[in-house]
């Protein structure tokens, strides 16, 4: 065997080696000490059910540049929302490391007898499926009303079920064709997922051997404990598919893994 071979060969036991130690993470920004911030300059209120409402929005603190949103919709460079009916609003900052803040502004039409919307929101619970809802109930204004989720289209229907956790945009139209938005949040409920019953065995299955996260190898995922030490890389590497190494997961068991990390990791 030549030098080269002998060489290539030891760096491939290297690769090997880093690939199951699970040390090669890239630096990662913690968000939670970041001042970055995001502050209402100005609003500018609707006077009729065209939407001529707006705001003005800017942002500070954290690694500049910014990008701005408003409700669901996707970051830009523009500080400022025209075209805006009376609704309440959602308006997020994203910087440089990615790091988000976010504020809640209303906008209000004035009249006798404004539209408003409230909700009643429903979490999220499933792993495998979404049960997650939004229930809305309209008052003020002109009956009948129409309401739509998202950039859907207006109907009779005011409850929206089989949601994922995540912001909605939901908006609701009155017989004068004046228009509410509001922003709300759909939260992940807890599952119940079981570390002994659904993740562990899955682990040890599939990830599990005598050449990679086995006794000998760090981490070591063959114990309940190294799998709870491990959790987030854990969750972080079955979702990439990065783990296994050899062979893949189902949809469902990366979902089992997932709901279990994001539940606490617990001792279950």
């Amino acid at each position: 065997m030549s030098i080269r071979t002998v060489a290539a060969f030891a760096l491939s036991l290297l690769l090997v080696v880093v690939g199951c130690s699970g040390n090669d993470e890239p630096t990662r920004i913690d968000c939670t000490g970041s001042d970055l911030a995001l502050a209402s300059l100005s609003e500018v209120q609707p006077t009729d059910c065209s939407g001529n409402g707006s705001i003005t929005v800017q942002g500070s603190g954290g690694k500049e540049p910014y990008k701005y949103a408003i409700n669901t919709g996707t970051f830009g460079t523009s500080t400022e929302f025209n075209n805006l009916a009376a609704g309440d609003y959602t308006l997020r900052v994203k910087d440089k490391n990615g790091c988000e803040a976010f504020i809640d502004v209303s906008l209000q039409l004035t009249g006798e007898d404004p539209l408003t919307v409230e909700s009643t929101l429903t979490a999220d619970t499933e792993c495998f499926t979404n049960n997650g809802s939004i229930t809305i109930v309209a008052s003020g204004g002109q009956e009948p009303y129409q309401y739509k989720l998202g950039t859907g289209v207006f109907g009779s229907t005011s409850a929206f079920n089989g949601l994922a956790p995540g912001n909605y945009s939901v908006s609701v139209k009155d017989a004068l064709n004046c228009v509410f938005v509001k922003s709300v949040t759909v939260v992940k409920g807890n599952s119940n997922t079981s570390l002994a019953g659904e993740v562990r065995p899955i682990i040890e299955a599939n990830c599990v051997s005598s050449e990679c996260h086995g006794g000998g190898q760090s981490p070591n995922l063959a114990s309940a404990s190294g799998i709870r030490t491990n959790a987030a890389a854990i969750k972080r590497e079955t979702q990439n598919g990065n783990m296994p190494r050899n062979g893949s997961l189902t949809a469902e068991e990366k979902a089992l893994i997932a709901c279990w990390v994001d539940e606490g990791a617990k001792d279950n």
